[in-house]
C-alpha cells in the first residue's frame, strides 16, 4: 500500500507494518519519524479566487477546507493573514473555490508560492493555463469544478490564518479526473 492511497468502503484494517487504515481508505503510517499529524491525511487542494474593488483578479492555494452545513450549505476555507486574497475577501466578501485535479498540479508553483501582492498572478497563469469567467473571478477550465461563495463570516482565530466561511450561492462540475492532494503534490516535489 502507498501512503495517503484512498479507496471507498468503511472499515479498519491494520498491517504487520505498522500501517492503519482508517474509514474511506485514509492511510495512516505509525512511523516515529513520520510528519505532524495534521500533515499526514492527503488533503484535497483547492484554489481560491478572488478580485479586488478594481477587478484585478487573484487566485492562491488552500488545502484547510471544510464542508460545514448542508442546509443552507456552507463552506469553511482557512486563508492566511496578511495575504492578497485575504485582503480581497475582506472587501467583496465572494470568491470561487475551485477543486483542482492532478492535471494542473503545476498552478501550485503560481498560484501557492508566489503572492498576489507582488505579482499578477491572473496574467502569468493565462500564459500557461486556460482560464474562464464566472461573474468576474476566474476559475481553471481544466478544474474538477467550483463553488461561488458569498463570505458570510470572516473570523480571526489566532493563528497565522482567518477562517472564511462562506455560503454556497452556485455550483459547477467541470471534469471527473483524479483529485490533487497534498501527497501527490509531496511525492511529485511541488511541497516537502
Amino acid at each position: 500500500m502507498q501512503r495517503g492511497s484512498f479507496s471507498l468502503g468503511w472499515y479498519v484494517s491494520y498491517s504487520l507494518e505498522g500501517s492503519c487504515l482508517i474509514g474511506a481508505g485514509l492511510q495512516l503510517s505509525y512511523n516515529s519519524r513520520m510528519r505532524k499529524l495534521w500533515n499526514r491525511p492527503a488533503w484535497p487542494v483547492w484554489s481560491v479566487s478572488t478580485a479586488d474593488q478594481a477587478g484585478q483578479g487573484n487566485m492562491n492555494i488552500a488545502t484547510y477546507v471544510q464542508a460545514v452545513s448542508l442546509d443552507p450549505k456552507l463552506m469553511t476555507v482557512a486563508v492566511y493573514n496578511d495575504t492578497k486574497t485575504l485582503a480581497n475577501l475582506q472587501q467583496s466578501r465572494r470568491c470561487l473555490l475551485q477543486l483542482l485535479p492532478e492535471t494542473i498540479a503545476p498552478v501550485v508553483r503560481i498560484c501557492g508560492q508566489k503572492s498576489g501582492h507582488e505579482i499578477d498572478k491572473i496574467a502569468r497563469l493565462r500564459k500557461r493555463f486556460d482560464l474562464g469567467q464566472h461573474n468576474g473571478l476566474h476559475y481553471f477550465v481544466q478544474a474538477a469544478g467550483w463553488l461561488e461563495l458569498e463570505i458570510t463570516d470572516l473570523h480571526d482565530v489566532g493563528g497565522d490564518h482567518q477562517l472564511a466561511t462562506g455560503k454556497v450561492i452556485k455550483q459547477k462540475n467541470l471534469h471527473d479526473e483524479p483529485i490533487l492532494t497534498t501527497d501527490y503534490l509531496r511525492t511529485n516535489g511541488y511541497i516537502r
